[in-house]
């Protein structure tokens, strides 16, 4: 399965790092981004601007199926 990053990055314009743990890719604009695909679920952690380039630091998205159904850690009752 293959998944992406969050999708408002299609509206930065500047070229954009990404950094994922100790790796960097560097993408021509935040439509490339967008469109590029990864092997587990990633959530951005931070943006930032340095030299003329948008850094974002992604990390793995652990809550992506964290659900809690039942709602019991929120009684309203």
């Amino acid at each position: 399965m293959t998944y992406r990053v969050e999708q408002v990055v299609r509206k930065i314009k500047s070229p954009v790092v990404v950094k994922i743990g100790d790796n960097t890719i560097s993408y021509q604009n935040g439509e490339s981004l967008a469109e590029a695909s990864f092997d587990e679920p990633v959530k951005i952690e931070s943006i930032t601007a340095q030299n003329d380039k948008i850094i974002i630091q992604l990390t793995k998205n652990d809550s992506l199926n964290d659900t809690n159904w039942s709602d019991k850690d929120n009684s309203y009752f």
